[in-house]
Order: C-alpha cells, then structure tokens, then sequence
C-alpha cells in the first residue's frame, strides 16, 4: 500500500469515527428528549387524576381558565394556585361568579403587583356544628367594635349563633364585602354557607 492509499485510509477512518460520535450524541439527546416528555407527561397524568378528570386535555382545558398552559411548569402554578383557593370546585364556582359579573368590591384589600387583592381580616374554624375565631387582623378588631362585639382567641359560634353576631356587616358595609378565610372540619356545607352569607370566604381544608 502506498505512502498515499495510507493517508486516504486513515482519513476514512478518521471521517468514519466522527460520525459515529455525531450519531452517539444524537441518539443520546434523543433518549434525554424522550425520557424528559415521558416524564412531564406521567406527571400530567398524575395531575388528572388528582383532579378527577377523564383526560389530560380536559385538565389542561379546566386549568388555562385560569391561565395560559404550555408547559408542566405552567400547569404546576395553576395546580398550586387551585389548591390555595380551596380546590377544583370551589375555584370554578369563583370563576363562575367572576364571569357572571357578580359580588361587591373587598372593603380591604393588598396592592400586589400593582393590582387590589382581598385581605383576608381573620381565620376560622368551622365544624358541623360551631365557627370558631383562631386569629384575626387589626382590621377585624375594627369592625368588631363597630358592631359593639367583643372578640377572643378560640372564640366560638353556634352556626346560628355566628350568623346573628356579624350579620350587621353586610347592613354596616352594603357596598363592599370583608374577606376572611375558613378551615373547614366539616363534611356539611351549612358551616361555610353561614360564613360566605356575610364575608367573601377562602376555603381552606
């Protein structure tokens, strides 16, 4: 073989060995493609099922109400935002009543990014019988004694009992509702149905 056929030779070899490495690259950022979408798209699943839902798409549907999805990143914050708001149901009821135009402005609300959000002014605990008073804002102190009405830590309400001591809000303040935010303890929907006749409500389980 001459000095010549070597140097070809060789660079065959060498022309060959770079494309083998090429396609090891590619086939292996194909395998990390793949195993990437077949992961985000477990945990889609994962996301339907949670929510009880016939299809991945319905969920995606269900979630870009409240925001455009177009990625599991995006879906993540949608599922978080949900789940601060009380669940599925209770943010398609909000989203219903948002669409419908209804409810009066937050008598106080937060500035968050340049935009009014509801104060929550206190928290409660409602169980199938009684409303309870854990924790509450200086603005709720306020209107408490607007109502000539007295309040204490663990402070507690017959369902009835809570609807006659702060049904004067609403006479008090018609033109903007106080937000304040419930736990519930209960598998009857008279507790929070008590609270939201008075104050917008934050369902929390």
């Amino acid at each position: 073989m001459s000095k010549r056929e070597d140097v070809l030779y060789l660079t065959l070899i060498d022309f060959f060995l770079q494309m083998l490495f090429l396609v090891m690259i590619a086939l292996l950022a194909y395998i990390y493609v793949e195993r990437r979408h077949n992961a985000e798209a477990k945990q889609f699943h994962d996301l339907a099922k949670e929510y009880k839902v016939d299809s991945v798409q319905e969920l995606i549907d269900r979630l870009q109400t409240l925001a455009p999805i177009s990625n599991l990143e995006d879906a993540k914050k949608a599922q978080e935002l949900i789940e601060e708001n009380g669940g599925l149901k209770e943010v398609d009821a909000m989203i219903s009543k948002f669409k419908e135009g209804q409810g009066k402005p937050p008598c106080v609300f937060e500035t968050v990014n340049g935009l009014k959000k509801p104060k929550s002014i206190a928290t409660f605990i409602a169980t199938n019988s009684s409303i309870t008073l854990t924790a509450w804002e200086p603005e709720f102190e306020v209107l408490a004694n607007e109502l000539n009405r007295t309040i204490t830590a663990q402070q507690q309400w017959s369902l009835r009992g809570f609807s006659s001591a702060w049904q004067s809000t609403v006479v008090k303040h018609p033109n903007c509702r106080y937000t304040v935010t419930l736990y519930e303890r209960s598998n009857l929907i008279a507790p929070r149905d008590h609270v939201q006749g008075i104050f917008y409500t934050r369902v929390r389980k």
